[in-house]
């Protein structure tokens, strides 16, 4: 293939994605058909199914680049943090700013798992990727955490913490989502302080 060609393919391709990305999020992904996508996007029917051959495709692509857009975010906010507390915390204090900067419109991750009931559905086990590599990184920051003070922090169990964390944390942007308002954030930051400052 000529290289202008490869070019003019790969910018399609990134169009096609970027408006799906917006209206995946903001308007449902079920809500949100092919055809919608095509015409914002400004391609050909022939140019998106060359590169996305079934919507659920585009689907599992949306996703794999919001996890991964979403995880080089937290990195950088938690490697902002100074002590290990502060690093335990981060992730709570992270979703604070996210939210307001999406406006409370929720985890596009939890949005994509309302809308598909099958829990054996590809896109359903795509979307659990970002709470298990959270799930994983929780588990470092707790290690973490405990072995900077053993003894004030000889009650907390990594698994359970780790578990607690990601119950809380999806909750709180469940719930700002549902209030449009980060009461339910600062609540789950002042939550998960007292958990491990009892």
């Amino acid at each position: 293939m000529p290289k202008k060609q490869s070019i003019q393919d790969s910018a399609a391709a990134e169009r096609i994605l970027e408006t799906a990305t917006e209206l995946f999020y903001q308007q449902g992904y079920r809500a949100t058909g092919v055809n919608e996508v095509i015409d914002k996007s400004a391609v050909a029917k022939a140019t998106f199914y060359k590169h996305f051959p079934a919507k659920d495709d585009l689907g599992r692509k949306y996703l794999q680049n919001l996890q991964a857009a979403e995880i080089k975010e937290l990195g950088a906010f938690i490697d902002k943090a100074k002590t290990p507390r502060d690093r335990f915390l981060a992730p709570i204090r992270w979703i604070l700013p996210w939210s307001r900067e999406h406006k409370y419109r929720g985890c596009g991750f939890l949005n994509i798992v309302a809308e598909v009931p099958d829990s054996k559905h590809p896109l359903r086990k795509e979307a659990a990727g970002l709470y298990n590599n959270l799930s994983l990184r929780v588990k470092q920051l707790a290690e973490e955490l405990m072995a900077s003070d053993p003894n004030r922090y000889r009650n907390l169990v990594v698994e359970e913490i780790a578990q607690t964390y990601l119950v809380i944390f999806s909750g709180a942007l469940a719930l700002s989502a549902m209030y449009d308002h980060n009461w339910p954030i600062k609540r789950a930051i002042a939550l998960l302080e007292q958990l491990i400052d009892k």
